[in-house]
């Protein structure tokens, strides 16, 4: 049960959705498949840009169906204000939604209230944050290795930057530091602080991207 809860855990970091967009901004769907070492999972479909976006994460082959089940999160921008719900179904229910006005975060509720945390405070929240589903976003969508950036997904804020960055003719190795700054870390009772990312873009567009943690390492690769 704790080897599913863990990589359960990692997957919806990589990730903390029908029509959601509309208009000339919104980008073609994207689809990852979802590895933990040799074992396929379910697969990632994602769609958007910016703060339009949205993301389905479905699995279905998770060890013993433990984690299988669906997470789903959507964030949409409604002139100077962004709404973000993520819904996670299966092995756990949990809702979490999130309003910001410009770069800072004005409501959150979180379904059921056993799953909020200390950082469930719209005014502990720093500026500048944006959510999963755009955190996303900017990597999907990117060309090359990211600028640092800073998530909040209603529990914890997360920081993210290139460490360092390798290019070989058109593919583009990028390492990645992901550090829990603020709030609980995850996985009870291990509380891990700290990933280690790897992003490869080829030719332009996100090709593989994959975090490790605890002898784990779960992996998207671009279909």
């Amino acid at each position: 049960m704790a080897y599913g809860y863990f990589m359960t855990r990692i997957l919806l970091l990589v990730a903390t959705f029908s029509g959601l967009l509309a208009g000339p901004a919104a980008a073609e769907k994207q689809i990852y498949k979802v590895t933990l070492g040799h074992r396929s999972l379910g697969m990632l479909q994602f769609e958007g840009q910016g703060s339009n976006a949205k993301l389905l994460l479905s699995l279905d082959n998770t060890p013993f169906g433990l984690d299988d089940g669906t997470f789903e999160a959507v964030t949409q921008a409604k002139g100077h204000e962004v709404d973000y719900l993520g819904t996670s179904r299966g092995s756990e229910t949990r809702d979490i939604a999130i309003v910001r006005e410009a770069d800072t975060v004005t409501a959150v509720k979180i379904t059921p209230r056993s799953e909020m945390t200390e950082m469930t405070d719209a005014g502990k929240v720093p500026a500048g944050v944006i959510s999963p589903t755009e955190f996303f976003a900017k990597l999907a969508n990117g060309e090359t290795c990211p600028s640092p950036m800073a998530m909040y997904d209603g529990r914890r804020v997360v920081q993210m930057a290139t460490t360092a960055m390798k290019q070989n003719d058109d593919t583009v190795i990028c390492d990645l530091s992901y550090r829990v700054v603020l709030g609980p870390g995850y996985v009870w009772p291990f509380y891990f602080k700290s990933f280690d990312v790897h992003a490869a873009y080829d030719a332009r567009k996100l090709a593989t991207f994959s975090m490790s943690g605890g002898g784990f390492t779960v992996r998207l690769t671009r279909q």
